[in-house]
């Protein structure tokens, strides 16, 4: 008797244990990134998106506490859903053009914070016309003592964190260079 009530035990501890996934929304164009584009496209500035990819080491699905994985793309491939956010960005400002020339994009670092509320967002851009630069962004937003909360959070976070790094991309003055 004493172990079939262990093994019931030891089985609702197991399934009140089991991983959750926390997925991101789809990424949204931003007025700020908008304006900042635009101001850039009214000088003739023209600009695809070619490669996206992870630096080595970084993760497309980092884990959040021990709750669980946090979907960033949506369920769509990460590279592909920064790549399609940049493109957006470029096309709502007015900058995008199919034949222009690509910027390529590395992810240097994506480290969620479920903990203290932040999310670091390394870029680093090129094109075959300049070996580009990199930058750093760090957003913050709030979180939750609860795991569940906090990795919700995260994860709706997500986007505004990948708005801000757009935004430091092209404003950074080297942004030209690559054109």
């Amino acid at each position: 008797m004493k172990i079939k009530a262990f093994a019931l035990m030891a089985c609702a501890t197991i399934s009140l244990a089991a991983c959750d996934t926390y997925t991101a929304q789809q990424y949204q164009t931003t007025p700020q990134n908008t304006i900042a584009i635009q101001q850039l496209a009214s000088t003739g500035a023209r600009a695809s998106v070619g490669d996206v990819r992870l630096a080595e080491g970084i993760e497309a699905r980092p884990t959040c506490r021990l709750a669980g994985p946090l979907d960033l793309g949506g369920g769509d491939d990460l590279a592909n859903t920064i790549k399609q956010a940049i493109q957006g960005e470029l096309l709502a400002g007015g900058m995008f053009r199919v034949n222009a020339t690509p910027i390529n994009i590395i992810v240097t670092e994506l480290k969620p914070d479920s903990f203290n509320g932040s999310w670091t967002i390394g870029l680093q851009a090129y094109s075959r016309k300049s070996s580009g630069y990199a930058i750093q962004s760090t957003t913050g937003f709030s979180t939750s003592f609860s795991a569940v909360s906090a990795c919700n959070n995260t994860a709706t976070a997500f986007n505004r964190a990948l708005s801000d790094a757009i935004q430091k991309l092209v404003k950074d003055t080297r942004f030209k260079s690559l054109l």
